[in-house]
């Protein structure tokens, strides 16, 4: 049996490799069981990519992995899709498959934050009418319960989401420490809700920490288009501040992860939400 393994709490890079696979993988790979690892591991703790039966995307740091490489061309389904093109000259020239993966590229560096309006709520609903909804009704045609199934899955989701912003909102009104940074004000906050990083980028911060107050864990993102901004000596300190906690530096240089949806074995911070500005002040400054 071929295994196809990607993180945990998938996001639409993990999805998009697995879905690459299954439907357009050689022979075998259609019908392969998906396993969910925590982001930092392999599966079984095995060496990545060396069984051929088995595929790690967007997780294990292997050939479908793009997360030790600071090349903002590529994405887990990027690389699944060069897989592809090198085997089949068909892919190459799928203008179709080409261009969603490039979407999803974008997305996965956080190029959304760069559409105008970002913040605004119909990009909740972007393309769901005519694009999603479309391509159901044209694949599965007359299986209006199909669609119906899907759709109302589909609107939960949004529905969470908008609910999640909302509450961002409401913390950024409220609840939120602004600080001053060379690169311009920072934001953070003791929260947990979902998409609070999100909106906190979108309004215009391009510093943005958050320490969820039940797990301790800290996340901290930056974000500006000029891409000057390098948190590798924000990582370090705080390494030497809390050595026993877990801090991943992402490839970026631009968010430094104390706990993620992605690897749930994160060992929290003891530093506070305070305690950790007050690094960014000193370093940013």
């Amino acid at each position: 049996m071929k295994i196809i393994v990607t993180h945990m709490n998938p996001d639409l890079d993990a999805l998009t490799s697995v879905w690459l696979i299954k439907r357009f993988g050689p022979n075998g790979w259609q019908d392969a069981q998906v396993k969910f690892i925590p982001a930092g591991s392999t599966y079984k703790g095995q060496k990545v990519d060396s069984d051929p039966d088995i595929l790690h995307v967007d997780v294990g740091l292997g050939k479908f992995d793009h997360h030790q490489s600071s090349d903002k061309n590529l994405c887990g389904a990027k690389l699944v899709l060069d897989w592809l093109v090198r085997d089949s000259k068909q892919f190459k020239e799928n203008e179709a498959l080409l261009r969603l993966v490039e979407v999803v590229r974008d997305i996965d560096w956080a190029g959304f934050l760069k559409y105008p309006d970002a913040q605004k709520d119909h990009y909740s609903f972007l393309f769901f009418e005519h694009g999603i909804i479309g391509g159901w009704q044209k694949k599965f045609r007359n299986q209006p319960d199909k669609h119906l199934e899907w759709g109302l899955i589909v609107l939960d989701g949004i529905y969470e989401n908008l609910k999640s912003k909302i509450e961002a909102e409401e913390i950024l009104k409220k609840g939120a420490i602004k600080f001053k940074t060379s690169w311009g004000q920072g934001i953070g906050a003791n929260t947990g809700v979902f998409g609070f990083v999100t909106v906190a980028q979108a309004r215009g911060f391009p510093i943005v920490v958050s320490k969820h107050p039940k797990t301790g864990h800290v996340r901290i993102h930056a974000f500006r288009i000029d891409g000057k901004i390098d948190l590798s000596g924000v990582w370090e300190i705080l390494k030497h501040r809390d050595p026993q906690a877990t801090w991943f530096l992402h490839s970026s240089k631009k968010m430094i992860l104390n706990g993620s949806k992605t690897n749930p074995n994160m060992i929290p911070t003891k530093l506070t939400l305070e305690e950790v500005i007050e690094v960014l002040k000193k370093i940013l400054n």
